[in-house]
């Protein structure tokens, strides 16, 4: 009698095992585990490996939770027919569901679904055990499945690569675990859109750009540059509207003359539409060697000034 409780008991924790083996391995923080298997961490790197194989890995789990739940059960009416002389199927299956249910499934899971990472790591050496014992049940299970089914052997063969909404869900719940800031999100998000986001929500008013007529000298240039800390200033003839040329600040360092003309330190402006993607015109300054752009509405007037950099952080 108490060999055939134990027994009950183990498989009973047995199955408690397979259901929790189950809620961790669908609720663990999986960026985490990269991470510290990228570090070298043994354990780490021996649960990411059961990941390279979910299917066969759900499938050796649901085999052992069933196994394990047929043998509680027949051990349960085992102990009824012999010890109480009772053959009743439907009172062993009003003892045996409460029992599976609470014990071999809610607990063991809720458990596991806040302790994720903590037990599969604490339990690799029989996570590895099972998932090596259920191999060719798997994978046998895995065979039969995909000749009754044979769209599910071609689900199965796709790409391992995330779509844009898929990566984003993953980077919002690296956040939420706190392996990704806030300010990281916000560069990554100017990433994915550089391709929607517009340059005229990133440039900075003609108003508020650092101008200066193109009869200026470089001494004036320099005193507006000091006074304002400006690195590029924008070079008009008559109405600031019609820009003729651009000037880098640390063009003018080396200038001893402060009465020379602008002239000679003119660069040619880039011409944007502000309608251009950041992704594009990033690409177009990259490619032109050049810092700044010049921003023009539909009508061709200049209406603002963009910095290579604003368009990096434009998202910040």
């Amino acid at each position: 009698m108490i060999a055939l409780a134990v027994a009950f008991l183990l498989i009973l924790a047995a199955s408690a095992f397979f259901s929790g083996w189950e809620m961790a391995f669908v609720s663990a923080d999986k960026v985490k585990l990269r991470r510290l298997a990228d570090s070298g961490d043994r354990g780490a790197q021996s649960v990411m490996a059961l990941y390279e194989k979910p299917q066969r890995l759900l499938i050796g789990i649901l085999i052992g939770n069933n196994v394990t739940n047929i043998a509680a059960t027949t051990i349960l009416a085992y102990a009824f027919k012999t010890f109480l002389h009772v053959e009743n199927h439907w009172l062993v299956t009003a003892v045996m569901v409460p029992l599976v249910i609470v014990f071999g499934e809610m607990v063991p899971k809720e458990y596991c679904r806040m302790k994720a990472n903590a037990f599969l790591m604490g339990n690799v050496f029989w996570l590895r055990f099972f998932f090596k014992l259920f191999y060719f049940p798997a994978v046998f299970f895995l065979k039969t499945a995909s000749l009754l089914l044979p769209q599910a052997q071609t689900q199965s063969r796709r790409s391992l690569f995330v779509n844009e909404e898929e990566f984003r869900s993953l980077i919002e719940e690296s956040v939420r675990s706190g392996i990704v800031s806030r300010d990281q999100k916000k560069m990554i998000d100017v990433i994915l859109d550089f391709e929607r986001i517009s340059i005229a929500s990133v440039m900075i008013p003609l108003a508020d750009v650092f101008k200066a007529e193109i009869t200026a000298t470089v001494g004036e240039l320099k005193d507006t540059a000091r006074g304002s800390g400006a690195r590029m200033i924008l070079i008009y003839e008559e109405d600031p509207a019609i820009v003729v040329g651009m000037i880098y600040v640390y063009d003018l360092l080396f200038e001893t003359n402060d009465r020379a003309e602008l002239g000679k330190f003119l660069r040619s402006p880039i011409f944007l539409p502000q309608g251009t993607s950041i992704e594009s015109a990033f690409l177009t300054l990259q490619s032109k060697r050049q810092s700044y752009a010049v921003v023009m509405d539909a009508e061709g007037d200049v209406v603002g000034a963009v910095a290579i950099e604003r368009l990096l952080t434009s998202g910040s």
